[in-house]
């Protein structure tokens, strides 16, 4: 029902939230190293892993993030592995909020599957430090179970 969903981030792009985001995201993890699309006026963050989660030899973080907080988290690997944290506005019938989590294996929009977003909170840099822990916590039990569920990390 949801394939067709545009995720529009309400607002311009942040490119400050940008830079931010991925100077927080560096400095937690060795692993990560991010490039802006565009130096002068990014429209996304692209943090390369030299690693993934289980059998993923490698992964993606992109982040988008609106002057507005809106933002799309997704992360991707090298096993054709999708996930995604958002906040935006939303058609699904749950979860109620701007928050939600398109699960794995391909973060599928379909109204029966998006889920509630563990990550309550908003500001850019703490959004950072909980992608991170929840990463972390997959790469270390090499699952993506842990990926929504911890109690609003960080």
């Amino acid at each position: 029902m949801r394939d067709t969903e545009s995720h529009s981030l309400r607002g311009a792009i942040d490119a400050g939230a940008l830079h931010d985001f991925r100077s927080e995201f560096e400095r937690l993890d060795p692993l990560a190293s991010g490039v802006l699309d565009d130096p002068l006026s990014p429209s996304e963050l692209r943090l390369q892993l030299d690693d993934g989660i289980g059998e993923a030899t490698s992964a993606t973080i992109t982040v988008r993030w609106s002057v507005r907080d809106d933002y799309n988290v997704h992360y991707s690997d090298d096993t054709d592995r999708d996930l995604r944290w958002d906040v935006h506005p939303h058609d699904y019938t749950d979860p109620n909020g701007d928050g939600h989590y398109h699960p794995p294996p391909n973060a599928s929009s379909d109204d029966g599957e998006v889920k509630a977003s563990c990550i309550r909170v908003t500001e850019f840099v703490l959004v950072a430090r909980a992608v991170h822990q929840l990463w972390r916590a997959g790469y270390d039990s090499g699952t993506v179970d842990p990926l929504n569920d911890a109690n609003n990390p960080p």
